[in-house]
């Protein structure tokens, strides 16, 4: 099976501290290029098999598309066929995880992840990603795919910080870090597609009930 390259631990010792001071971190060219482009070709084969199906809002039941507040197409990891690039992804923040509870006791205890297609025109409107009746969602995790994307492409994240905006632009590598129930976020409108793999580190529940 083809190994791809690792990420130095510093870079990772890296987001844990600037977690610490300021509760987000965003590490530019993160991931191997290689690595990148094959995660980028995985989602896009996705999208033209039409495996890809429209992200919703809420939780439960209560679940719903609402393309003019959500408009990305997801789909799970751990539903998605078996490949290299998939689980070398996943190695990766398993490590980063363990240097996360190492560094900053926070009692990661698992990672949960989906690739996120937004077509042309598509965003999601400022929220949060630690659910209301859940605090399970600690710190989340957004890793771009888009090669070759220029100023002016849009898509950016915005994260809305007490000090005023920051935006990240989606390019092949960068990986945003964040705490889930803290930073309100967005996605700006993007003109053409645009890529990524959104995830969450989760604590063990307290209550084995609380999911």
């Amino acid at each position: 099976m083809f190994e791809f390259p690792g990420v130095p631990v510093s870079r990772f010792e890296l987001i844990a501290d600037e977690l610490a001071e300021r509760g987000w971190s965003v590490q530019p060219q993160l991931l191997p290029a290689d690595l990148v482009q094959a995660l980028a070709s995985e989602c896009h084969a996705l999208w033209q098999q039409s495996d890809l199906t429209p992200a919703a809002i809420g939780r439960g039941p209560e679940q719903t598309v609402v393309p003019r507040i959500r408009g990305d197409y997801t789909r799970w990891l751990d539903d998605c066929p078996p490949c290299a690039a998939n689980s070398a992804y996943l190695r990766l923040m398993d490590e980063l995880r363990h240097v996360l509870n190492r560094s900053l006791f926070l009692g990661l205890d698992s990672f949960e992840t989906h690739y996120a297609l937004y077509p042309p025109g598509a965003g999601y409107q400022r929220h949060l990603d630690r659910f209301q009746d859940s605090p399970l969602r600690s710190v989340s995790v957004v890793a771009y795919l888009n090669q070759q994307w220029q100023p002016g492409d849009g898509g950016e994240l915005r994260l809305h910080l007490a000090a005023g905006t920051h935006d990240v632009a989606p390019r092949a590598g960068t990986v945003a870090v964040f705490t889930s129930a803290d930073i309100e976020h967005e996605v700006l409108a993007a003109g053409k597609e645009r890529a990524s793999l959104a995830g969450w580190f989760r604590r063990r529940p307290d209550n084995p009930l609380l999911r």
